[in-house]
């Protein structure tokens, strides 16, 4: 019988993630580290890029993006939801995770890649190309070690916003600290997918970086959470979320990754419609769609648009249309409020972005753009993605860590 497969790079924080919800799904499945050949074998062929994790299904279908692999395990597999019932628990769940999935693991992507000698560029040429000698391992850990300071460069995080940086993750690191005192997860009696993003970013602080393990051994809280997330074990089914609502340590939890997820999606969002204004009729969007000003950041940095970020904006705003009870609508509106998010509730962007074809995609119809055929565009797309997909196999390599 097959199994579920699942490509990872041991650098990448979102093959973390995927591994813990995978195990503690109690999800069966093989795991494969992408080698230089695997890559060329298998990833590329299956995706036309090179981006992990990488999960392939029995029937031999291939799924991208961690959380596309969640969604698609979510819907097909029995057991326990790894995701809060609740409104207001769901988009706080959303929140976090897209906090953690672009500015946390960002910041500790650079706390990790920073430095000259940072020793995890060393580990991934040796996990990249295991036949090749020491010299060529050095050149290539070099080359690769200035290509993700560089991705992280266009993200925000630099030389320049190291003490910045540092010092809003202790902040942050404080505020996890807080909660985890007075409950086992962060959303009371069990771990759902924030757990296993916020986890995966900061067991990488942990594991690469001797201050990322100090701040960690500071917070006896969480690295005992830490510890708990690493070591799965089977959820109690059918139990249900020991306290409703959010407290108030939750509350400034959250508070914190919206001051630094929602500024920046919002900006991305109008960068995407924007890009579609400017370019009627195209389907694939860009890895990037245009950068901020440095007046419009905290940190007076520019800041890639990158479609992905509105695309898990939109995974929050799901949450405030779905068909939920007066009282669940009442209690997300005030949990809306208390952390800084009321202005999300009767928000709706000008062009949708989708998760389609292991790409990020504009929704053609929301502009009334519906009479153009579909398919026929779709297919011209894929068409001058081919014509395209002839560079070399270290393109895209930084992607292997940064996402």
């Amino acid at each position: 019988m097959r199994s579920y497969r699942l490509i990872t790079s041991p650098e990448s924080i979102a093959s973390s993630k995927v591994r813990l919800y995978l195990r503690w799904k109690n999800i069966p499945f093989r795991e494969t580290v992408a080698s230089r050949l695997v890559i060329k074998s298998e990833v590329r062929p299956r995706i036309q890029k090179i981006d992990l994790p990488v999960f392939i299904t029995p029937s031999n279908d291939t799924v991208q993006d961690s959380r596309a692999i969640m969604d698609f395990v979510e819907r097909r597999e029995r057991g326990e939801a790894l995701t809060p019932d609740r409104a207001e628990q769901a988009f706080a769940c959303r929140l976090l995770e897209g906090f953690s999935d672009t500015w946390l693991t960002d910041a500790i992507n650079h706390r990790v890649w920073r430095g000259a000698d940072a020793p995890i560029a060393g580990i991934m040429a040796a996990t990249l190309y295991p036949e090749a000698d020491d010299d060529r391992r050095s050149r290539i850990a070099k080359s690769l070690h200035a290509r993700v300071l560089a991705q992280l460069s266009r993200r925000g995080f630099n030389s320049g916003t190291v003490a910045s940086t540092d010092g809003l993750l202790v902040s942050f690191l404080a505020l996890l600290e807080a909660h985890l005192s007075c409950s086992a997860f962060i959303f009371d009696d069990r771990p759902s997918i924030a757990d296993f993003a916020i986890a995966a970013a900061l067991t990488t602080l942990r594991d690469s970086a001797p201050q990322g393990a100090a701040l960690i051994t500071k917070s006896p809280k969480t690295f005992t959470w830490l510890s708990a997330v690493n070591a799965p074990q089977s959820p109690q089914i059918g139990a249900g979320r020991a306290v409703a609502g959010l407290p108030k340590t939750l509350v400034a939890l959250l508070s914190f990754a919206a001051a630094q997820f929602l500024p920046h999606a919002l900006a991305t969002a109008d960068a995407v419609g924007d890009w579609g204004e400017a370019n009627p009729g195209k389907l694939n969007l860009p890895k990037r769609v245009g950068q901020s000003a440095r007046c419009d950041d905290d940190l007076n940095v520019r800041r890639d648009f990158r479609p992905q970020t509105q695309w898990l904006l939109q995974r929050m705003l799901d949450v405030l249309v779905r068909n939920h009870s007066k009282a669940e609508k009442d209690a997300l509106a005030r949990s809306l409020d208390a952390i800084g998010c009321a202005s999300l509730a009767g928000y709706k962007p000008r062009r949708t972005v989708c998760h389609e074809h292991h790409n990020f995609r504009l929704d053609l119809v929301d502009r009334g753009d519906a009479y153009l055929p579909e398919m026929t565009l779709r297919r011209a797309s894929d068409l001058m993605s081919d014509v395209r997909r002839d560079a070399s196999d270290s393109v895209g390599i930084e992607n292997l860590v940064t996402g």
